[in-house]
């Protein structure tokens, strides 16, 4: 239980987090998610965001749950030629840091023998102030703090993982040289501490997208201030560095023909290439694949059901179900289109129980925000398909990236229309992909010079000022495939 004191004409929300506590707040506080409950002594189940007492309370905040973060990846073969360690430096520790919206990935890395040495994953902490980077953007510009709080936030809880990982393998922190970090642009923004702001208002142009090379002093990290810092460049303000970097890792080897890269979270990432070109464009897919804006959605935690079928469902850790992550989501969705309970455009009369017994339900409300969110997606395919000139069967492969496309099922994404008809079976799972591309970035001068160049071939093309996406974003909205 926690004891809580509230500052006059603040909100419960704000005043848990000022005490640095955690408390999911997916929409930021704006009352939109009600996923920030909390038991107050004397008053009950209130929603944290829009309960303000006048004195001081005790609250009793929800139990963490165990989140199911993907730290596995495709491994390219041959990989990149690792760069030779020489001297007796002691300082042979190198860290890679996936930083994602949702979660964190920090990887401990021998640099002498090129061996993984650890892996520690975490909620971003960032989540108590919106689940979005947009929510974020909000709070930097509302709050004159606001940007180095979140600052301090992120840095703070990677500083404490590399603490837990030297402790925990009989390392200091001083061994530590170097630390890489992948991510979106509004996340490099907040790590470096730098205002996002501009990156969400017109003409939307980033503070950098370049390589940044910085101290952990610089940085904020007071336990390594000698540290090497760097950031792997981005290519737009919605293309970071995440995704060159996964990127990167999965287009190593040549192929022929054309290939597809997929990362779809909150915002839908994606790339198509052959040997000579590379085109991009970033959607706003919403938060629906993340559990959030979905009645009964979640991330990916204990108790999450991640898939569910004619024949039954599972859930993360095999607990009681008690809601849908992205990929039961998708499965729920083309069920319910198998069993006629949603039609083409998306119309369901009613809410729809998942589960006899069990309070699991979809309600039209939610299967207008899947739309919006697969129809961003599959537009933005679509628009890519249209500047290379080719059409689907000519994508010889598709790499999902990320947790939600690892977790994904070909028949439900093929049947609910996420990804174009005959695609779905060419999929491959390549996992954590933007971790994958800092630690090889932390091993390789080969590969940090692929991926320097790499960024500066990646043409970008922007969907809100293309003359075709908005009509194929319509069209995308309907569940047009087959059973």
């Amino acid at each position: 239980m926690l004891k809580v004191t509230i500052p006059p004409k603040s909100s419960l929300l704000s005043s848990i987090r000022n005490q640095g506590a955690y408390i999911p707040a997916p929409c930021g506080g704006k009352g939109i998610c009600g996923k920030c409950k909390v038991q107050v002594e004397g008053y009950g189940t209130v929603r944290a965001c829009s309960f303000y007492p006048d004195h001081e309370v005790l609250v009793t905040l929800p139990q963490p749950s165990v989140m199911q973060v993907l730290t596995e990846s495709f491994w390219p073969d041959p990989e990149p030629k690792p760069d030779v360690w020489t001297g007796n430096d002691p300082r042979s520790l190198g860290l890679a840091v996936d930083l994602g919206t949702t979660t964190v990935v920090v990887f401990m890395e021998h640099l002498e023998t090129h061996h993984n040495i650890a892996v520690k994953s975490f909620p971003n902490p960032q989540q108590s102030f919106g689940a979005d980077v947009v929510s974020r953007i909000q709070f930097c510009v509302e709050n004159p703090d606001g940007t180095n709080r979140l600052h301090q936030e992120i840095v703070s809880s990677i500083e404490q993982a590399a603490k837990l990982l030297c402790a925990q393998n009989g390392f200091a922190t001083e061994n530590i040289s170097r630390l890489i970090v992948t991510g979106n642009p509004t996340m490099l923004h907040l790590f470096k501490g730098v205002n996002p702001a501009s990156l969400a208002a017109y003409p939307f142009t980033p503070t950098f997208l370049e390589e940044q090379n910085v101290t952990g002093l610089e940085i904020g990290f007071s336990s390594i201030p000698d540290m090497e810092v760097q950031m792997v460049p981005s290519v737009s303000s919605y293309l970071g560095a995440d995704i060159v970097a996964g990127l990167a890792s999965v287009s190593l080897n040549p192929i022929v023909g054309w290939s597809l890269f997929l990362d779809i979270g909150t915002n839908g990432e994606m790339v198509l290439w052959n040997d000579q070109r590379f085109l991009a464009c970033a959607t706003a897919a919403g938060p629906a694949f993340e559990g959030a804006r979905i009645s009964c959605g979640m991330p990916g935690v204990e108790g999450a059901i991640s898939v569910i079928g004619p024949e039954g469902f599972e859930t993360i850790g095999d607990k009681s179900p008690v809601g849908l992550c992205g990929s039961g989501l998708v499965d729920a969705v083309a069920l319910l289109l198998n069993a006629g309970k949603i039609d083409m455009m998306g119309y369901m009369e009613e809410d729809s129980e998942l589960i006899p017994g069990i309070k699991i339900f979809l309600t039209p409300q939610d299967i207008r925000e899947v739309q919006l969110a697969k129809g961003a997606v599959a537009a933005g395919i679509k628009v890519l398909m249209l500047e290379a000139g080719i059409v689907a069967d000519d994508i010889k492969q598709v790499f999902m990236a990320g947790g939600f496309g690892y977790a994904l099922h070909d028949w439900s994404a093929g049947r609910i229309g996420l990804i174009p008809d005959g695609l779905e079976k060419r999929q491959i799972r390549a996992g954590n992909t933007s971790g994958l591309g800092a630690r090889l970035w932390l091993h390789s001068d080969e590969f940090r010079n692929y991926t320097r160049k790499l960024s500066e071939q990646i043409r970008y093309v922007e969907l809100s000022e293309h003359a075709e996406f908005n009509d194929l974003f319509m069209w995308e909205m309907t569940f047009q495939s087959e059973i």
